[in-house]
């Protein structure tokens, strides 16, 4: 039997959650059989195991290597580490310390396995990991309900409030939160209804690189693409709705841009489309100058002492301008450019004096913006980039016309994305009253090149559109696209 690697694991989702049936019969029926206790609260007990069941579900439906990382201790529940206080938005279904009874008594049964939280040797802390041991994988299997019929209830948080230290804190709604939560909540629906995969793969995850191996002690690190890794909010940052609001939460915003320009929606290529050099651009908007108008030079085009290659300097400039913005200092952005550099791409050296160099070269070239770096305006900057986001996934929403965000990029299903280019450009316009803006595509297919191509290269055309509507899928795409659309009453095959 293979070892389970406890580190592949994710938080217990507090809000996993379903009224069908079937799910409540399957719910009773464990806790009549296990878990009933005589002088205990069978309704509050009932529902965190149905949490508590139900996450279990979907992980082991998900990847049945992972773990579930859950807080063991009455003080995490207390002082509001997971619950934050029981009746918080962001505990929904005010989930508390009874999740550690349900725990126990679960691993008492048999039903699942457990692993208690530890340290490693360089004092790091664990939470313990729990998993569906085999009896529950077996009713897992047997159970009437299904991979779909477990959802969120619908006043899960959407809409995040984070303090300095990252830690989420309450608010009063307004009129702008709820519209916000509105919009997210239909967002969410079309995603939840809307295929989102890459053909390519039958087994339904992504290896990342070496970069992100790094960071947890060279183990392989995995992205699990699952209908139930679809749901966005918006985080704002600092205590304020100026700071941050970006979408965030998607499986596609964890993978690089090789695996997002294979993703497919509804069984149609993609294409992704990004505003260029969208940061400095903002940065420039907020002294006032529309910054296309003035010139058409990439702002990133600057020498970097000890690299030759155009492109790489290209990349090492843009890393260190843009996390300009969020430092405070020279010293906590050199800390974070090395933090953040993929050495395996950018082979080089950088001392302080070539990364003062190179900072100093930035602000020549852009005096009028110099003021911001070193600022903290990231933020700032991070907040009008996420208006127009919500501008451009409103248009979408509107017309059913399913869209991923990865901040300032936009993926939509090939053969709209003349419409994006329009939107995007309207929402900049929008937000900045600023009218010049630049837009990069990916290498995919675009609907203007293959018809433009029709009447060029007829075999070419025939190719590429067989592409489009035809292409090559493994066995595991296919049964999760079926399932799916069995799910939700789609068509299977893309017609042209």
């Amino acid at each position: 039997m293979t070892e389970r690697d406890y580190e592949h694991s994710r938080p217990l989702d507090v809000h996993r959650w379903s009224d069908h049936p079937e799910v409540n019969a399957f719910v009773n029926q464990i806790y009549e059989e296990y878990i009933h206790q005589s002088g205990t609260n069978t309704n509050i007990r009932k529902k965190h195991l149905k949490v508590v069941l139900l996450d279990l579900y979907v992980a082991w439906s998900d990847d049945p290597n992972l773990n579930i990382a859950v807080h063991m201790s009455m003080n995490a529940y207390s002082d509001g580490t997971v619950s934050s206080k029981g009746k918080s938005r962001y505990n929904a279904l005010h989930i508390k310390v009874s999740t550690i009874d349900v725990v126990h008594l679960l691993h008492i049964t048999g039903l699942i396995g457990l692993k208690e939280g530890w340290q490693d040797p360089d004092g790091k802390s664990y939470l313990t990991r729990i998993w569906a041991a085999e009896p529950l994988i077996q009713m897992f299997m047997d159970a009437a309900f299904g991979y779909f019929d477990v959802g969120y209830p619908e006043n899960k948080a959407t809409v995040i409030l984070r303090d300095e230290n990252k830690r989420n804190i309450e608010y009063e709604d307004t009129a702008e939160t709820r519209r916000m939560h509105d919009l997210l909540l239909r967002y969410n629906r079309l995603l939840e209804r809307s295929f989102i995969d890459i053909p390519s793969l039958d087994q339904p995850r992504i290896e990342l690189g070496d970069k992100e191996n790094r960071r947890r002690n060279n183990k392989p690190v995995f992205v699990n693409i699952t209908h139930h890794g679809k749901f966005v909010r918006r985080i704002f940052n600092n205590g304020t709705f100026d700071d941050g609001g970006r979408f965030y939460g998607g499986w596609w915003q964890r993978i690089d841009g090789s695996y997002r320009k294979a993703i497919r929606m509804n069984n149609l290529p993609t294409v992704e489309i990004d505003y260029s050099s969208l940061h400095v651009i903002l940065a420039y908007t907020e002294v006032g100058i529309d910054y296309w108008k003035m010139t058409d030079d990439y702002p990133y085009e600057l020498p970097v002492r000890g690299v030759s290659n155009p492109d790489h300097c290209r990349a090492i400039t843009k890393l260190l301008f843009l996390l300009g913005f969020n430092a405070s200092d020279e010293k906590a952005l050199f800390k974070a450019f090395r933090n953040e550099l993929d050495y395996t791409a950018y082979p080089y050296s950088f001392p302080d004096d070539v990364l003062s160099e190179l900072l100093n070269g930035i602000k020549d070239r852009h005096p009028k913006i110099s003021r911001l770096i070193c600022s903290g305006a990231g933020l700032r900057l991070m907040n009008i980039d996420a208006q127009m986001c919500k501008y451009v996934i409103e248009k979408f929403v509107e017309r059913d016309t399913p869209i991923l965000t990865v901040h300032d990029s936009f993926i939509v299903p090939f053969g709209t994305e003349r419409q994006l280019d329009r939107v995007m450009k309207e929402a900049f316009e929008h937000v900045t009253y600023k009218t010049k803006v630049k837009a990069k595509y990916n290498s995919n297919l675009t609907e203007a090149q293959l018809y433009a191509g029709r009447a060029i290269d007829r075999d070419w055309y025939l190719d590429r559109l067989s592409v489009v509507t035809k292409p090559e899928m493994a066995k595991g795409y296919r049964l999760r696209m079926e399932r799916h659309n069995q799910e939700f009453n789609q068509a299977a095959d893309v017609g042209y």
